[in-house]
């Protein structure tokens, strides 16, 4: 233990005399992510923009239910302000949900696809409103063209 200390440390002083540029080893950090999770992982900053959320986290999960394999990724958008998200929730949900199964390369191996919005309470963050949709994958990928969304 005290060996893996010392290296980890050695590591760090390392690191903090290094005059390195952080951008590049941020990027470097996304691209070895996105190749061992699969590209399109983190949403895109078009997802965002959609509903103008402050942040995103993505959830996977797979179970096996009766003999029977699940897989779900979870988008949860969080603290949005956009007007589509007052007013039309389930279609800016279903508009999210075709741009991430479209630019999510292991995609194929999930059967659906939740986006929850969380709005919190900027005075009392326990306070949490959650709105949950849920979409098969093999229909948002069926969308002809994603540009549209799957809407008229």
């Amino acid at each position: 233990m005290a060996l893996r200390l010392f290296f980890f440390s050695l590591f760090l002083s390392g690191l903090s005399s290094c005059a390195c540029d952080s951008e590049k080893i941020f990027h470097g950090l996304i691209w070895g992510m996105n190749k061992l999770v699969g590209e399109g992982y983190f949403p895109s900053t078009e997802i965002l923009a959609l509903g103008d959320f402050e942040s995103v986290e993505v959830n996977m999960a797979k179970s096996i239910q009766n003999g029977e394999s699940k897989a779900v990724v979870e988008l949860s958008l969080i603290n949005g302000k956009g007007e589509e998200l007052r007013y039309n929730q389930e279609n800016l949900a279903r508009k999210c949900a075709i741009i991430y199964a479209h630019g999510y390369s292991k995609i194929d191996n999930y059967n659906t696809v939740k986006i929850k919005f969380i709005q919190t309470d900027p005075f009392n963050p326990d306070n949490l409103a959650i709105s949950e949709y849920s979409f098969e994958v093999e229909d948002l990928m069926q969308s002809q063209n994603p540009s549209d969304y799957g809407l008229q």
